[in-house]
Order: C-alpha cells, then structure tokens, then sequence
C-alpha cells in the first residue's frame, strides 16, 4: 500500500495571503504539520533585494509550534523577482535579491530554496531564453555553494515562463549546470498541465529530485487533495517505488481557500492520514 510519513508534509501558506503569520502558524500547526516552506512575500515574510526581517525570529515563532522550516521559496514569480531576464539591470537586482534569500534561508535554520526559471517573455525563442537561464543558474549555482544552499528548480505552467514547463527543459538545464547546488522539483499541477507523470520525472531525474510541490488539480489549480482529479494513492506509490524521501510541500493558491485557509489546511492533512506508515512494534 502506498505510504508517507507525517513528517514530509510540508505545509505552504500561500493561501494565508489575507491572514497575518502569526495565524497562518496556527493553522499549520493546528492542522498537523511538523514542517512548512515558507515563502518570502508579505504578510508572512517580508523582504527586497536590500533588506529583510529578522529571520531568527520568524523562526523562533516557528518552532515555538513544535515545527520547522524545512525550505525557503523566496518570490520568484512576481515581476521584479524573476531569475532569468535579459535586461542586464533587472537581472543584477534579481541576483542581489536571491543572494540575500539564501541568507535568510540559513538563518531559517533550511538549507534548501526554491525557484524557476521564470523572466523571460513569452514572444522569445525558446533557444534563446534557454541559453541565458543556463548562463544565470551556473551564477545562482556559485552563490548557493557559496552559501551552503541547494537549489530546487520546479517546472511552471506556459503562461508563466517560455522554458522550464517541461521536464524536459528541466532536466536540460540541470544537466547543463551539472552543479550539486542546483537539482530538481517536482510540481504536480505544472506536470499535470504538460501532460506528463511523476513515473517520467522519477525515470529521468531520479535522485535529483529533491522536493516536490505534491498539489491535487485538473489539472490546474493547486488545489485541497479531493477537489481536483490527480489520482493521490498512484502518485504515493510511484514515490514509494523509487524511494523518495523529500518533502511533499502543500501548496494551496486557489481563490476558494482564501477565506478559510485553516479548513483547507485540516482537510488537506486529512486526506494524507490513511496513508501514514505505521511504526512497527
């Protein structure tokens, strides 16, 4: 039977947008989540490329609740947060912010981030935009080994990004970096809109997997598991069957969650619970 453990649910609180982090914490911890992905945008962290909150206490808030910040996913898909541009100044200011997100990644007590390759615009050839994404990841690639950091890059859906929306793209760039600072990410709903399975993305990256963004969908969304069509226990046992033992980040951002997030929050854990592990005696 397909399993998980607890412990590698982790939750996200993108659907807290409306709430402060002090509720969103509750939440997480009221549903029953040990870990979380916390994600550097307001209300819940706040941060540019020239300054940021103290992260020793948001950490301290943390795990106050009995949990821990597993990975830190500093804004990466807003304008001017984006990672591979071809203006040369938003591009500098970019790396800037990034280079300040892994520090607070540290200080968050994580040792991973994640981002995509999100920047360019959508009437570019591909190639093009490709070629540079390779040239600026080999750049972020120095900075997190400097930091002690691994990078996860995650697929997005077309409308976001002209490369990485396949895992194709992915596992190319990955390949062409060829850096242990940078590996891969897994997002169910970006996989689901290409069209492709967790079985293809375990085949061709294997371990370089690193963390997934495990959302139900149909395939868009990111929605509660139940609410979309991807079919959970499958998907638990292609994890199993290649021997994942990564975080499954729980990311919500469907409008309909915006004013009860701690319902979809307890609901999404709950959809989990028959396939915990028992511990045996």
């Amino acid at each position: 039977m397909a399993h998980v453990r607890p412990e590698q649910l982790c939750a996200l609180g993108i659907h807290y947008v409306m709430y402060p982090l002090d509720y969103m914490l509750d939440g997480h911890a009221e549903a029953g989540y040990k870990a979380i992905e916390l994600v550097g945008e307001a209300p819940h962290f706040y941060m540019d490329e020239s300054w940021n909150q103290n992260p020793e206490e948001v950490r301290r808030r943390v795990e106050a609740r009995g949990m821990r910040v597993a990975l830190f996913t500093p804004e990466c898909s807003c304008m001017q947060w984006r990672n591979n541009y071809a203006d040369d100044g938003a591009h500098r200011r970019s790396m800037e912010y990034l280079k300040r997100a892994m520090d607070v990644c540290t200080r968050l007590g994580a040792s991973m981030m994640l981002t995509n390759a999100c920047g360019g615009t959508l009437d570019e050839d591909h190639d093009v935009a490709f070629d540079r994404a390779v040239r600026h990841f080999e750049q972020i690639a120095r900075y997190a080994r400097e930091a002690g950091v691994t990078m996860a890059l995650e697929s997005v859906r077309p409308q976001e990004s002209k490369v990485c929306i396949t895992l194709g793209d992915v596992a190319a760039l990955v390949e062409a970096v060829d850096s242990p600072s940078l590996s891969a990410a897994l997002d169910t709903v970006a996989m689901g809109v290409a069209g492709e399975t967790p079985r293809q993305w375990f085949e061709r990256l294997g371990e370089k997997i690193v963390h997934c963004h495990f959302s139900d969908g149909r395939p868009y969304g990111h929605l509660v598991w139940g609410d979309g069509v991807f079919p959970l226990e499958r998907y638990l046992d292609v994890l199993n069957e290649f021997g994942y033992e990564g975080m499954l980040g729980q990311e919500i951002t469907d409008g309909r969650y915006l004013e009860d997030p701690k319902a979809a929050d307890r609901r999404n854990f709950h959809a989990f619970e028959r396939f915990f592990a028992k511990e045996e005696a």
